[in-house]
């Protein structure tokens, strides 16, 4: 008797350890497929993206594409690919670390979006579109707190990071702190600390009825 084989769930949560996850507005977010980690790799190794990590150093090829095959321990942290719905094509990525289910703790972050990519399919965006960051980063948030048991979502991002400082205002994000620190090559920059609590989320969606994005 033959049939699919079954997907791997995370153990306590049910959380699917390959194929997709959640969806967005415009968006479908999943684990990333063999034909995309060398995307990612490219794209997280762009000037004008390494720039706003806190360590910019470039990503080996070889290396990076192992990690995100084998190397990823999900899911305590995740490179997720977002797609477009409809045609599921590929247009960033986003993700988490330190996720802790007893805890109820994790830290968003990993947000990367392919501006090229998007450009050939804007037209088909709907209308008012807050963008594929703004959107893949809310239907995480709904889908961590939904589905993941957290109760606390931290964010740091470099302070003058506008893309990422606009997805977690319209997400509802609460900044906590500003603060200094050195980079490896001794550089300094200023980064800013972000959070949302569970209660934070609630009162969101009792204030915007949100779609079932789960």
């Amino acid at each position: 008797m033959s049939g699919a084989t079954p997907v791997p769930v995370a153990p306590g949560t049910g959380i699917p350890l390959e194929g997709p996850l959640f969806e967005g507005v415009a968006v479908r977010v999943g684990w990333p497929v063999p034909g995309e980690f060398d995307r990612i790799t490219a794209l997280r190794n762009r000037d004008t993206v390494r720039a706003w990590f806190l360590d910019p150093a470039p990503l080996d090829l070889v290396a990076n594409r192992a990690w995100l095959a084998h190397g990823m321990r999900r899911p305590s942290e995740a490179v997720l690919s977002i797609r477009l719905a409809g045609d599921d094509a590929w247009v960033g990525a986003i993700g988490w670390s330190g996720y802790d289910l007893a805890r109820g703790t994790m830290e968003f972050g990993r947000m990367m979006v392919d501006i090229a990519s998007v450009l050939p399919h804007r037209a088909r965006l709907p209308a008012r579109y807050p963008g594929i960051a703004v959107d893949a980063s809310s239907a995480l948030r709904d889908f961590v707190f939904s589905r993941m048991g957290v109760t606390r979502l931290t964010f740091t991002i470099l302070s003058g990071n506008a893309l990422s400082r606009r997805a977690a205002r319209l997400g509802g994000a609460r900044p906590v702190v500003e603060r200094v620190v050195a980079r490896a090559d001794g550089s300094r920059v200023a980064l800013l600390d972000l959070e949302m609590t569970r209660d934070d989320w609630l009162a969101l969606k009792r204030h915007v009825p949100s779609q079932d994005r789960a």
